[in-house]
């Protein structure tokens, strides 16, 4: 954004603050009005601030052809906004109820679908493995004997990381996969090392199945997409590609459309769900508690605490300057950003990348769908965070000098 717009907004920003401020009175009634939709001007410039750095991004030369971001805070939707194309060389642009694959976004579905049904005492986070997997085995019987529930979310399974990715993509289903996990040699104890997993991840929904007698794609929808309305949400194959508004998946290398894939499909827990950016600003909304009619904050605290510490200079993050420690809860990556803890991940599936962050304690989120690959989605949750702080100091300022009245 150009100096005279920002300091434009920061100006009327000025007067709105001396105007509420010579108002206001110990018996004041405007505190008692609701919240209004129109952004704030702090809102307006942030926003406006996200939206000029992501249409900078289509003027690049590798430029991304498609994207969808939604930014949420303090319970308000402040953007849910579509971006370029659904298929490179047509008109067709993105709008907020296009559907992309979500990829490893939808792990955290996962872990809030576990903790709802822990909530219900149908599961316990120490629940065993193999109580629910009648055929369930590791490489060594110890392993077997100890592996929860916990350990799966957390990707500490012992398991090498990926174990059996090309098994996945060969198109294999969990039912043939699962007993050949006990050929894989372990790389450690179970909860002792975080290694990523999509098939040991997925090993949630049997024991989700199971133990509450529905299959994993009525409880998502039971306890996820139908109470919080997100009407353009699926996982599966079938409802993907019978969707008339969705971004085509696209090659990096040349920005052409790819064809649909319906690999990763049979690790849902990992990689099913598909979702526009209208569903997503809801989704973030009620990560950060506002849907407490849905489920809680206290259902979810158990997946947002760290299980194991990260090295920071994994590929998630060495890109991001100010990162001073990294770690991975229960579906969720954890990561302290300059002093602001931030819960996130990322996902990465045949043309689509995603990115998702959210601040607790600064009730704030951004989500960013894209159905090609471009080097600002990889810095897109760190710039976002960046301009948050940026106009959070250029206001703290202007409001420190203002006048007394």
């Amino acid at each position: 954004m150009n100096i005279e717009k920002r300091w434009f907004d920061l100006t009327i920003l000025f007067f709105v603050i001396v105007l509420l401020k010579s108002c206001s009175s110990p018996h004041s009634v405007e505190k008692n009005l609701p919240k209004k939709n129109s952004l704030t001007p702090f809102e307006q410039a942030l926003t406006d601030e996200f939206t000029y750095t992501v249409e900078e991004q289509f003027q690049l030369k590798n430029a991304p052809t498609g994207m969808a971001v939604a930014i949420v805070k303090d319970g308000k939707i402040l953007m849910q906004k579509g971006f370029g194309l659904k298929k490179a060389g047509e008109r067709d642009s993105i709008n907020q109820h296009t559907v992309f694959r979500i990829a490893s976004l939808s792990k955290g579905f996962a872990a809030v679908l576990a903790a709802q049904i822990v909530a219900e005492k149908k599961l316990r986070w120490n629940s065993k493995v193999k109580d629910y997997i009648p055929n369930f085995q590791l490489i060594e019987d110890s392993a077997t004997q100890v592996l929860n529930l916990k350990h799966v979310l957390s990707h500490s399974t012992g398991l090498p990381r990926h174990t059996y990715g090309n098994l996945i993509e060969a198109g294999q289903s969990m039912e043939q996969m699962i007993p050949r996990l006990k050929e894989v040699p372990l790389i450690a104890a179970p909860g002792r090392v975080m290694a990523y997993q999509n098939l040991a991840y997925s090993l949630v929904q049997p024991m989700l199945e199971q133990s509450t007698n529905m299959t994993y794609d009525s409880l998502i929808k039971q306890y996820i997409y139908k109470p919080l309305k997100m009407n353009d949400a699926s996982i599966d194959y079938e409802s993907l590609i019978q969707e008339d508004n969705i971004a085509l998946p696209h090659s990096s290398r040349n920005s052409r459309p790819m064809e649909q894939q319906d690999d990763y499909f049979s690790v849902l827990p990992a990689a099913g769900v598909n979702a526009s950016i209208s569903d997503m600003a809801i989704w973030v909304n009620a990560l950060l508690g506002h849907y407490p009619e849905v489920f809680s904050k206290e259902s979810l605290k158990p997946i947002y605490k760290r299980n194991n510490r990260l090295p920071k200079n994994n590929p998630w993050s060495r890109n991001w300057d100010g990162v001073s420690t990294v770690g991975y809860a229960m579906g969720w990556r954890t990561i302290n950003y300059k002093d602001q803890k931030l819960i996130y991940h990322g996902g990465y599936l045949n043309g689509y990348r995603t990115e998702m962050a959210f601040c607790l304690e600064e009730d704030i989120g951004i989500v960013v769908l894209s159905n090609s690959f471009s080097r600002f989605l990889m810095q897109s949750v760190p710039t976002f965070f960046d301009i948050y702080n940026q106009q959070k100091m250029e206001i703290d300022s202007i409001s420190t000098n203002l006048p007394e009245n």
